[in-house]
């Protein structure tokens, strides 16, 4: 099996990694990210410039490294490398990813579903950890190791069950012995901005944020209890066809 493990904190994050040595002996294993952070950038992809990659070593790993996005670093992975993962791994991120809110603008889920639109299973795994020196936390090490190398073993024998393209986990720091597979709430924060006035006399605004009230028993709620929270998701964003055929009779508008 080959096994592509890539992340949006760059290739300095001891979290790319730490999810690296947990499945080293389940398969061939590359590693490829990118230069620097690019958390948030959705699917971002160069097309404007000429990318690098190159071959770099840290913590005894072999890593490839991009100047681009983290989708930059898989696709060159596959097109340069010649290197067709059997399974995508992207993580573990500095920062959850819980709600959809948090998912359609996280740079580490977009490796998933990237790799899922070309028809390779992938899996996003992420963390409420704030700095690179979390990651050094004895027993956080010892459960995300637990945990990512059974979903990725089951995955990797079983496979992704019908109607499902990627898996997104997170993985709580004060870990609680509660694991869940649940549904992502939709909003996690309501945007809010900080008006000031920088040295020069002009405004500025800081984006704050306001904390939504999570949904019952959804991804947010559960991981905020101590609980790893596993959300199964698809990538197809077309409604049914039934609700297609009943759009159609909008139509009739052009007709008038």
């Amino acid at each position: 099996m080959k096994i592509l493990v890539s992340n949006d904190d760059g290739y300095l994050s001891p979290g790319l990694y730490l999810l690296a040595e947990s499945v080293k002996d389940l398969g061939e294993v590359i590693i490829a990210s990118t230069e620097f952070p690019r958390s948030a950038t959705g699917r971002e992809i160069t097309f404007n410039r000429p990318l690098r990659l190159s071959r770099k070593k840290w913590l005894s790993w072999q890593v490839y490294v991009t100047d681009g996005t983290p989708i930059d670093s898989l696709h060159l992975v596959i097109e340069i490398l010649r290197f067709k993962p059997d399974l995508v791994l992207s993580g573990i991120n500095v920062g959850d990813n819980l709600s959809l809110q948090h998912i359609f603008y996280s740079g580490t889920v977009a490796i998933a579903i990237e790799a899922a639109l070309m028809g390779i299973p992938a899996i996003a795994f992420s963390s409420d950890v704030e700095s690179f020196e979390d990651f050094e936390q004895e027993s956080f090490r010892e459960t995300s190791k637990i945990i990512t190398r059974k979903i990725v073993r089951y995955v990797a024998e079983e496979g992704l069950p019908s109607g499902v393209d990627i898996l997104s986990v997170n993985i709580p720091l004060k870990f609680r012995g509660c694991i869940h597979m649940v549904r992502a709430t939709k909003i996690r924060w309501e945007a809010s901005y900080k008006r000031s006035i920088d040295p020069r006399g002009r405004e500025y605004y800081w984006l704050a944020g306001v904390r939504s009230v999570a949904e019952p028993e959804s991804d947010v709620s559960l991981f905020e209890k101590g609980c790893v929270t596993i959300t199964p998701l698809k990538i197809n964003l077309n409604v049914d066809r039934e609700t297609l055929e009943k759009l159609t009779n909008l139509l009739s508008i052009f007709k008038e």
